[in-house]
């Protein structure tokens, strides 16, 4: 059987990470419409991990 995480194990909620379909831009214009959106996490040794959201029922949460 396999351990849990550890306390220190990044574990995202089961619960929307933001809400809403549109973007308002810097400075003058219409909203967009948002396509995608990701969780970015960066590493000290350098690295990237890039989790992309899925858009459900109005928000937006992890896979």
């Amino acid at each position: 059987m396999a351990e849990p995480p550890g306390e220190d194990v990044l574990v995202l909620p089961p619960m929307p990470l933001a809400t809403g379909q549109l973007l308002e831009p810097e400075g003058d214009g219409p909203p967009v419409r948002i396509t995608k959106l990701e969780f970015v996490i960066s590493t000290e040794d350098g690295d990237e991990l890039r989790i992309p959201l899925v858009h459900r029922h109005g928000a937006w949460w992890a896979p």
